[in-house]
């Protein structure tokens, strides 16, 4: 049996039985391949659009003559948008890498040709060409010309000589191209990226968090030399740990607040203020640019966060406890608001903690222990109903959607009647879901089909007939799973014997009290 590839290389199967030469030149032209599959990717996700925008525009004609400019903004889909959201599905792919296909695909083949041409010969890789184009995209059309045939001709030689470019490379490079050709669009660009400035967490396994920051240069400076300096004095000091564990002790150090009254890790405490009596001047903070830095010395520990500490923010600890030990399981606690690192942590913090405010909550997992027959028939969801949706769901319940619950709508499923409430989706569990403020748009206004299952099962099912199931994975869904594997699994060993036979009787000995066959 021989396997082709596009006509360039034939290879016997299997590759172990050639020689190194034709293994290395499968791999290019199977690389080769994948180039060009990308390039039908990213073709395709220009033709959804182009479909999309059709299909609206074919609809507001069928309205009658200005049908569509009468539609409220809010309710006008973007075409754009609706076909990430369907690439979504259809590729196995998250909110954020379908709509970078999407920018890339219609900025390729509208106004960037010879990126085009190099992407359909096969010479850059999806994931290249995609990081270029979303870069292009921001490049003012006075100037994108120039600055792609710079930036193509320097990237297509870079991967000819086996270099492939970073995401980092790309952005550079062409910010320079564009900082050269149009200084004034480089400040412009400046100027609207900071404005994307965000900071955001999120937990991880065994107790650590993650967090990502996206700060002004400037901004990011200062924080840096920030930390550094505190980390290198608490090494002086002697402090366990490696540098960057210091480095990070420095940062939680910063969310500690001073006891009220007290001076603050920037200000002169007692008996080192500048006022009648104080007898010394007070220390003077280190600078930069104007901003002070804190007064940090050689020796000096780094404090820890602490619940008390947070309670002095106005920020208490809330704990919710869902109650499966009656099923045999242990209660399983999700700390609602914040990331902390385990209940053992919490029990410390809450006998050596000064002013902890902490808030306990017992929460049933069995589904629908919140509906009720009156508050089925109204549209309004009541804000515990509401937060045990975003604890069942944990995020936006549309497939590839990441957006955590708490910035979710709690949507219901099948539409609620305001006119005949009994004729509507009732505003019971099975019926919310969890979904952002794209894809709830996408819901009300788009053409797709959705059906909910008893535990928050959600059905999408699109235009072209396809269905995408999600299900939700929030802590109260997962502790649902626990129940129901444990469950099962007490069922299995009734039914099932040792040595694989069912047992009828279920639950009893198969051979009697304490006899097996001789």
């Amino acid at each position: 049996m021989v396997t082709t590839t596009s006509s360039l290389f034939a290879v016997p199967e299997p590759l172990g039985m050639v020689d190194m030469e034709a293994v290395s030149e499968a791999a290019r032209a199977a690389t080769l391949a994948q180039n060009r599959a990308g390039a039908t990717r990213l073709e395709a996700a220009h033709v959804l659009v182009d479909q999309f925008a059709r299909s609206a525009q074919a609809q507001a004609d069928e309205g009658g003559a200005g049908a569509g400019s009468r539609r409220p903004a809010y309710a006008r889909l973007d075409p754009e948008a609706r076909a990430r959201d369907h690439l979504v599905a259809a590729c196995q792919l998250t909110c954020w890498h379908a709509a970078r296909l999407v920018t890339a695909g219609t900025q390729i083949h509208r106004r960037l040709p010879r990126l085009r041409s190099t992407v359909d010969r096969g010479l850059l890789p999806e994931q290249v060409a995609v990081d270029i184009a979303c870069r292009l995209a921001e490049v003012p059309d006075a100037i994108v010309s120039a600055v792609e045939d710079e930036v193509v001709a320097r990237f297509t030689d870079d991967l000819d000589g086996g270099d492939r470019p970073t995401r980092n490379a790309v952005d550079s490079a062409i910010d320079d191209a564009v900082e050269r050709h149009d200084p004034a669009a480089a400040q412009d660009a400046a100027a609207a990226a900071a404005a994307t400035r965000s900071v955001r967490f999120r937990g991880d396994r065994n107790g650590m968090a993650t967090m990502w920051a996206k700060l002004t240069a400037a901004d990011a400076e200062l924080l840096r030399r920030r930390i550094e300096t505190d980390a290198s004095a608490a090494s002086a000091d002697g402090l366990d740990g490696s540098l960057d564990q210091l480095r990070a002790d420095a940062l939680a150090a910063l969310a500690v607040y001073p006891p009220a009254g007290g001076p603050s890790a920037t200000s002169p405490g007692p008996g080192s203020g500048s006022g009648p009596g104080s007898g010394s001047d007070p220390a003077p903070a280190s600078e930069y640019d104007g901003i002070e830095l804190g007064d940090v010395r050689l020796g000096a520990d780094l404090p820890r966060p602490t619940l008390g500490n947070a309670a002095r923010a106005g920020q208490p600890i809330r704990i919710s406890v869902i109650a499966s030990a009656a099923r045999g399981l242990p209660n399983r606690v999700e700390f609602v608001h914040g990331t902390y690192s385990s209940v053992e942590w919490l029990c410390t913090e809450l006998l050596e903690g000064d002013d902890a405010s902490v808030r306990f909550e017992l929460i049933d997992p069995a589904p629908g222990v919140l509906d009720s027959p009156e508050h089925a028939l109204r549209y309004v969801i009541t804000p515990a109903m509401a937060e045990r949706i975003r604890m069942r769901d944990g995020t936006c319940r549309h497939p590839g959607c990441s957006v955590p619950a708490e910035a979710c709508d709690v949507d219901h499923v099948i539409a609620f009647n305001t006119k005949d409430p009994e004729l509507g989706g009732p505003t019971t569990e099975w019926n919310l879901v969890c979904l952002c403020r794209k894809h709830h748009r996408e819901k009300t206004f788009g053409t797709n089909a959705y059906r909910s299952g008893p535990l928050g099962e959600l059905v999408i099912i699109t235009d072209t007939g396809h269905e995408h199931r999600t299900r939700p994975k929030g802590p109260l869904a997962r502790a649902r799973d626990a129940i129901w594997e444990r469950e099962w699994n007490a069922f299995a060993d009734r039914i099932v014997a040792d040595d694989g036979t069912l047992i009828n009787p279920p639950g009893q000995d198969r051979y009697g009290p304490r006899r097996r066959p001789a």
